[in-house]
């Protein structure tokens, strides 16, 4: 490899030269879904020559780095994109030393008219250069074993080479008639191209340009995809898309040599190919078994015998070898996952999308479209979401009140829909665009309209075929349905969201993304007005690019909670059918005007961790920490903090003054525990505080020895229980006893897990606002950042017509709620201040003034979950229920449910593997199995976890 000392100074300079002078990308921000994997289909993989890093792209306009071997993602690269299908990327490269990352795609042509390469710097996320000026979509990208070219296969035009030690262009090849998705470099810098015109083109690739050497009609098949060299460069496979067939050609000539033994292979194709470390040739694609969609192994040599290697039910879309001789590959699903050289599986990636392939009949919708139910692959019954309550939960059967979408009437016919491009309706085409693929069908109520759920949008059509609407979708609508009034259509989408759309002009008014763990959630408007189960708000987010020449930046939704977190205006998007009305309406019952926000000009700083690396290891507790931290807005940095497993180690006063695009460079030396950690930094402007920058690092030194004596830590418990209200029409009976057994319960762990523990026990009429303030502010000053702190509420809680969260004291009085009941900001600046770990437990759930006996609780407590719990705060918090549930207490339980289960578990029942300690995620799934079982399913805690904070046990037994 040449040596490349200087080319990052050279990158830098021709980036500062180079700036696109034909346009600029969309400036306003983009609203995206984001789960911390690909949401859409992964297109193409690369790994470094080490086997360290793995890269994808996939068509959701991100590209992602790894650690192959314990899948942590490591960085999201986020080019700047657009709408509809600008930013998808198709293909990706990387360095063989891992230090460049190459991606691009349907990249930079709605502002230059030209597609563009991008090239980032893996280890800092930061974009580095383009190659701009290609004619057409880049479907494939490639890096010579050696380091010092670069290969496109473009999706007209043919191919372009450049030469990395100054990303000149060097070599290209327009003589194509087709579509180019294939090419591969030997150990020689020799170049094959595959290309739908049929042929294989093999090149010399030199300084002085490209060569073309040879050139062969492919056979086997028409329209050839794929290819790979064998190590010693002597073979060439060759995968095609239109057939199951597999070449092998010379690898200098092109001379075919035969094929491989496809005994089996009956149906789709073996579109990718890739040749293993010792010889092995593998091909996978659309073929598919009982066994799900197999990766066939060919022995070396003479590719007879063979073995089919699972990798699920999802078609294969991407093979890339592994120094080591195994291999990583890419789905539909989107999945990517590593297969050992002895074909067993290594690390597995899977979608957090909910699969709606399987729900073209069996997605429902009631009456007003307010409820929603839909069937996932691989799973019985349905997942049901009320938009009214937010009550998701999973039923054997859809209920009475649900209808499936009606796919046939009377004097109505409809075929070729499923699949097919040229529906018909009555014997007449329904228009289409071209290649557009219909997959889903839903006719009105009346029978005077249809919906149709296509590869590229949503449509609506009269009786008579004429088209009404089309509004584009952000992937394949494999559902759609209409609303029993008729006033709403409904589609379940790839991206795994489902979206409402109003049937008079498709304009779309509600996005729901439930995650495929079946617990969290989130639902938003166009505008970006929210509300989020907890842990579901940073389910999305505002992508805000920052030119053709610079990385776009991503902020979750929670930077912007004060402004956005608006149930009040969701409650009213269906029924209105227009965001302005809802948004107004909610507005006037909040008591006038409220101003309209903005992403622009409240953003919070950007923070990386420039070192250690994620995934480094450290043997000695003192590190020095180096970060970047810029304010794209322009403000003031105020504060920069430093986080170890959620608990502040080190705060920063720098008074930095803003540099939009341009990062400040600054340190800070920490001390860490001597065993593996999360390490966070958070730095805030006026806006509030940035998402956090955080990597694991792995402890390297010596085993740290058990302590003899009793641990040092301490433990502090502040417990409330408010019951006994002076308003007697809010009496509770046992928040009292659930606080003082759960102090009772923790203060046995003095001398197991914590050198002390200190508690204070408020209940009844104790229970003042005052001295809960008091107990807030005591728990803050003793908590040192090696002590734990806890604090139970348990009571009423009311939020007021703007959504502000209270807790009820005693001595409340409703019609003067801001003056006597307690406001939740101060258990937010108490968890905030708190030095150490923390946990919050709230038993406070669906409010209750008037709610009946045995019911205790808040109008939402989702919103004070995430608050509580997002890095800036970094509490974990269990709360009693969800959404708008009711909590519930029992004389049978001499408890509320929610806390006797929490006593069972930190007294031993949630160690379910007998470990004699009780983690935090242990204590979780207790809680929530154990509550459900108590409650008959009609309460369901929920957790809310910061991802600063690695599990670790809390109690020991």
């Amino acid at each position: 490899m040449r040596a490349r000392v200087f080319i990052l100074t050279i990158l830098v300079l021709l980036f500062a030269l180079q700036h696109a002078a034909a346009g600029t990308p969309p400036t306003e921000p983009i609203l995206r879904i984001e789960t911390g994997m690909h949401t859409a289909l992964i297109k193409r993989i690369a790994v470094d020559g080490l086997g360290r890093y793995l890269a994808t792209a996939s068509d959701d306009k991100t590209c992602r780095v790894w650690d192959i071997k314990t899948g942590e993602e490591l960085r999201v690269l986020r080019p700047p994109i657009g709408n509809d299908y600008e930013g998808r990327l198709y293909s990706v490269a990387m360095s063989p030393d891992g230090r460049y990352v190459f991606c691009g795609g349907w990249s930079g042509y709605g502002w230059d008219k030209a597609h563009s390469i991008y090239v980032f710097e893996r280890e800092s996320g930061r974009l580095v250069r383009r190659l701009t000026g290609l004619p057409s979509v880049v479907n494939h990208l490639t890096v010579s074993h050696d380091g010092d070219y670069l290969a496109a296969a473009l999706g007209e035009d043919g191919v372009r080479v450049w030469r990395l030690s100054d990303l000149a262009l060097i070599g290209q090849d327009k003589d194509y008639k087709g579509e180019s998705y294939g090419a591969a470099f030997d150990g020689k810098n020799h170049l094959a191209t595959a290309c739908y015109d049929g042929q294989i083109r093999l090149y010399r690739v030199a300084d002085t340009g490209l060569t073309l050497v040879a050139k062969a009609q492919a056979q086997g098949g028409a329209r050839p995809f794929s290819l790979a060299f064998s190590p010693d460069g002597s073979q060439l496979a060759v995968g095609f898309t239109d057939t199951a067939a597999v070449a092998v050609l010379d690898g200098e000539t092109l001379g075919l040599l035969g094929a491989p033994n496809l005994a089996g292979v009956d149906n789709g194709n073996l579109a990718s190919v890739a040749f293993a470390a010792d010889g092995s040739l593998l091909a996978g694609g659309r073929w598919v078994t009982d066994r799900g969609c197999p990766i066939r192994s060919f022995k070396p040599s003479d590719f007879v015998q063979y073995r089919d290697l699972d990798t699920g039910k999802s078609a294969v879309v991407t093979l890339c070898p592994l120094p080591d001789g195994g291999l990583a590959y890419g789905t539909v699903a989107p999945r990517w996952g590593v297969l050992r050289p002895d074909g067993s599986f290594g690390m597995t990636r899977s979608p957090a999308i909910q699969d709606f392939r399987s729900s073209v009949r069996t997605f429902y919708l009631d009456r007003t479209g307010e409820t929603v139910a839909y069937a996932v692959g691989g799973r019985k019954g349905v997942s049901r979401f009320a938009l009214p309550g937010r009550d998701l939960r999973h039923l054997n059967a859809p209920t009475p009140d649900l209808a499936a979408p009606r796919t046939q009437a009377q004097g109505v016919a409809v075929t070729g829909w499923e699949g097919g491009r040229t529906p018909l309706l009555n014997g007449q085409p329904l228009k289409l665009k071209d290649f557009e693929t219909s997959y889903s069908l839903a006719l009105s109520p009346d029978n005077r309209r249809l919906a149709l759920g296509t590869s590229w949008n949503v449509r609506a059509y009269g009786i008579d075929g004429a088209p009404l609407w089309q509004t584009p979708a952000p992937d394949a609508v494999w559902a759609v349905n209409v609303s029993g009034d008729g006033r709403v259509v409904a589609a379940a989408i790839g991206d795994g969201s489902i979206r409402w759309y109003r049937m008079e002009d498709g304009r779309e008014i509600l996005s729901f993304f439930p995650h495929a763990d079946g617990k969290r959630w989130v639902l938003w408007t166009q505008t970006g007005y929210y509300d989020a189960s907890s842990g579901g708000e940073d389910m999305i987010g505002w992508n805000v690019n920052n030119g053709p020449d610079h990385a776009a930046d991503f902020f979750p939704a929670s930077r912007f909670r004060e402004a956005f977190h608006r149930p009040d205006v969701l409650d009213l998007a269906l029924r209105t059918l227009d965001e302005t009305k809802a948004l107004g309406a909610a507005n006037v019952a909040r008591g006038g005007d409220v101003r309209a926000p903005s992403v622009l000009t409240a953003r919070p700083p950007v923070v990386e961790i420039l070192t250690p690396a994620a995934g480094a290891g450290f043997a000695a507790a003192d590190m020095t920490v180096k970060y970047a931290v810029r304010s794209p807005g322009g403000e003031d940095i105020t504060a920069v903090r430093v986080l170890v497993d959620g608990a502040r180690v080190g705060e920063e006063r720098p008074n930095l003054a803003g540099k939009g695009l341009e990062p400040s460079v600054l340190s800070a030396k920490v001390v860490l525990p001597e065993h593996d950690v999360v390490l966070s930094v958070v730095a805030e402007n006026k806006n509030g505080p940035s998402a956090p920058a955080t990597v694991r690092l792995k402890w390297s030194g010596k085993a740290a020895v058990a302590p003899v004596a009793a641990p040092a830590a301490k433990l502090y418990v502040l417990a409330v229980g408010a019951g006994a209200y002076a308003d007697k029409s809010l009496a509770l009976t046992y928040p009292a006893k659930d606080a003082k057994d759960f102090a009772a319960a923790m203060e046995l762990q003095k001398g197991r897990l914590y050198g002390d523990v200190v508690t204070r026990v408020l209940t009844d009429e104790a229970a003042t606002k005052e001295a809960v303030l008091n107990g807030l502010d005591w728990i803050e000053r003793q908590t040192t950042q090696h002590d734990v702190a806890m604090i139970f509420l348990a009571g009423h809680g009311v939020n007021d017509k703007n959504g502000d969260y209270y807790f009820l004291p005693t001595s409340v009085d409703l019609e003067k709620l801001r003056a006597s009941g307690l406001p939740f900001m101060e258990v937010q600046k108490t968890i905030r201040n708190i030095a150490g770990k923390t946990l919050f437990f709230v038993d406070t759930c669906h409010s209750g003034s008037i709610m009946g006996a045995g019911r205790r609780g808040m109008t939402d407590v989702n919103g004070v979950i995430n608050e509580l719990s997002s890095a800036g705060n970094g509490a974990i918090v269990f709360a009693a229920s969800t959404g708008r549930q009711y909590s519930l207490e029992k004389p049978d339980w001499q408890n509320g449910a929610f806390t006797k289960a929490l006593v069972e578990g930190v007294l031993g029942k949630a160690d379910n593997r007998r470990t004699g300690r009780v983690t935090f995620k242990m204590l979780d799934l207790y809680i929530s199995e154990r509550v459900k079982e108590l409650t008959g399913g009609e309460q369901t805690p929920t957790t809310g976890v910061p991802g600063t904070v690695e599990d670790f046990p809390i109690a020991a037994y």
